[in-house]
C-alpha cells in the first residue's frame, strides 16, 4: 500500500510541476530546438553562398565570352559591319556555343 501511494504522489507532483512550469519547459524546448538546428542553418547558408558564387562566376564567364565574340576581329563584327545582322547573330551564337 505504501508503494502505490508513493507512486501516486510522484505522479501528482510531476503533473503539478508540469502545470506550474509550463512556460519554462516551452522556452527550454525552443532554445534546445534552436541550438540543435544551428548546424543545419549553417549548412543551408553556406550552400546558398556557394550557389550565389557559382552564379556570379558563370555570369562573368558569359560576359567574357561575349567580349571575345564581339571583338573587333570577330566574325560577328565583320558581318554586322557588312550589313548582315541575321548572319552576324548566327555567328555570335556559334561563337558562344564553342567557347
Amino acid at each position: 500500500m505504501f508503494k502505490k501511494n508513493s507512486f501516486i504522489l510522484v505522479g501528482n507532483n510531476l503533473i503539478s510541476d508540469l502545470k506550474r512550469y509550463k512556460s519554462k519547459l516551452a522556452y527550454s524546448f525552443m532554445i534546445g530546438f534552436f541550438i540543435g538546428s544551428l548546424p543545419f542553418i549553417y549548412k543551408v547558408t553556406e550552400s546558398f553562398r556557394m550557389q550565389k558564387l557559382i552564379q556570379e562566376q558563370r555570369k562573368r564567364q558569359n560576359e567574357n565570352k561575349e567580349k571575345i565574340c564581339k571583338d573587333d576581329n570577330s566574325d560577328y563584327r565583320k558581318f554586322l559591319s557588312l550589313g548582315f545582322p541575321k548572319t552576324a547573330i548566327e555567328k555570335f551564337n556559334l561563337c558562344m556555343e564553342e567557347k
